[in-house]
């Protein structure tokens, strides 16, 4: 590993290869950027950090996000053997090994990056997630400022959860005067989630609006989009095993991408001072009504800021992978969202799908799409399921003209959530937001029995080496 730990990548922008996802990227209107969910898998006998550098070389990765779970399979491969030699003859207890070795990992990375952080400050950074194990005020706060600490000077994030103390958290590592913290907001789910977590960031830096450093904090605000589906999707076939409904079976596959681009929509008003638009009146009732009072109030507050130099903060979308038990496209989470503003990071296997894709494309085609806003425009009316699999993406990239000509109706994503809502939702007791909170409370109990299971399998390599 030592011989790679200084690798720093840089992408030849001259001649990239067909490969490459920069031939989409808009840093001028901060678009199309790709990040790699996770650690490089290990394999073709190179070191990670190797396969880092040609991934951000040949695919065009412009950041990279980590977690415990994703880094434990670097331990348990073997690769780090000769430094858990090292610290355990240090003494230090397998949290504190566990510790050290992830924010060295996490640096490396980062370090990989610094090309690319260097000539796009808003992208060539690293996330690193802070305890799972911590769900109460103080002290996740301050493990929050314990990475923002290591990382200083890097492009880094540092990952801040959703849990019920998440927003709290954000304000109160804002509004510190020390560290400076550059949060990755994670686990939000929904527009709920997306609102209660950009008001504690937004009032965070509002606290700290005297000290004249706005300008220097980078955030972004991820929304996992693919396990909405994962739930919603049994549910619209439940119903449909008791009502035959072909419009019910249009809805699969697009409630996950429908909310994204709504609280994209959010994004647009709070941070670029579009109007908030609400066709179907899904915000008329009392709790709706309340969220555009919130999103009307955030614009203001932004924008006030933003004459002090606080930049937006970017819409992420996460958990982009189609995971093995849904029958979609591997892109069916990555091309919908191509646009200005747009970022997106994926596991290895759908970084690798869509850069297949991206070869195959030719430049004329890539200038078209690079200029697109897909994020802001509806999605055709057929299966989501339709097969050949490429069907879906090929129907998908038609423009509004060639659809029609083609006899093929679209669906806007406010009439996608309507239409669950009323078919499938209210039914049955229950509501998107629902749905999302309970995914937000899974996901944090997930994320904490991951890195449980990350210092059990430490503590079993440690008893096995010798020093």
């Amino acid at each position: 590993m030592s011989a790679t730990t200084n690798l720093v990548a840089k992408p030849n922008l001259q001649n990239l290869p067909k490969s490459s996802l920069l031939r989409l990227y808009d840093p001028a209107a901060q678009g199309n950027s790709f990040s790699l969910d996770g650690f490089p898998v290990l394999k073709e006998g190179k070191e990670w950090l190797t396969r880092l550098v040609e991934i951000i070389e040949i695919w065009g990765a412009v950041g990279m996000t980590t977690n415990q779970t994703l880094f434990r399979q670097l331990t348990e491969a073997g690769v780090l053997d000769d430094r858990l030699r090292a610290l355990k003859a240090g003494g230090g207890s397998t949290s504190e090994i566990y510790w050290t070795l992830y924010n060295e990992a996490a640096t490396q990375a980062a370090k990989a990056f610094e090309w690319v952080h260097g000539r796009w400050p808003w992208d060539g950074r690293v996330s690193q997630e802070a305890s799972a194990f911590l769900a109460e005020l103080d002290p996740l706060v301050k493990d929050v400022q314990r990475i923002a600490k290591l990382t200083q000077g890097l492009g880094a994030f540092t990952k801040i959860p959703n849990v019920p103390v998440g927003p709290q958290a954000i304000q109160k590592v804002m509004a510190a005067a020390e560290p400076l913290v550059n949060p990755n907001i994670t686990l939000v789910f929904s527009d709920r989630h997306y609102l209660q977590t950009v008001e504690g960031y937004l009032l965070g830096l509002n606290a700290r609006r005297d000290r004249n450093d706005l300008g220097k904090i980078t955030s972004v605000n991820s929304l996992f989009v693919s396990r909405v589906d994962r739930v919603v999707d049994l549910m619209i076939d439940e119903t449909l095993r008791q009502a035959q409904g072909e419009r019910l079976k249009l809805l699969k596959g697009k409630v996950g991408v429908a909310q994204a681009k709504k609280v994209f929509r959010m994004f647009e008003t709070i941070f670029l001072g579009a109007p908030f638009q609400d066709p179907e009146g899904l915000y008329q009732d009392q709790e709706g009504k309340q969220m555009l009072g919130t999103i009307d109030r955030l614009r203001t507050l932004f924008s006030t800021l933003k004459g002090l130099g606080a930049r937006p903060q970017r819409l992420l979308i996460a958990s982009s992978g189609v995971k093995s038990d849904q029958p979609y496209s591997p892109l069916l989470y990555v091309l919908p969202f191509l646009g200005s503003w747009s970022a997106n990071t994926m596991p290895e296997p759908t970084l690798e799908s869509f850069s297949r894709f991206v070869a195959g494309l030719s430049d004329a085609q890539t200038d078209a799409l690079r200029k697109r806003d897909l994020m802001r425009e509806p999605l055709p009316a057929i299966p989501t399921d339709v097969k050949p699999v490429g069907e879906w993406d090929r129907v998908l990239l038609m423009t509004a003209q060639e659809r029609k000509a083609n006899g093929i109706a679209e669906l806007t994503p406010d009439r996608i959530l309507k239409e669950v809502s009323e078919l499938v939702l209210k039914p049955k007791g229950t509501s998107l937001r629902a749905i999302c909170d309970t995914l937000r409370d899974k996901g944090a109990a997930s994320f904490a029995s991951d890195e449980q299971a990350t210092l059990q399998s430490l503590q079993a390599k440690l008893e096995t080496l010798y020093v």
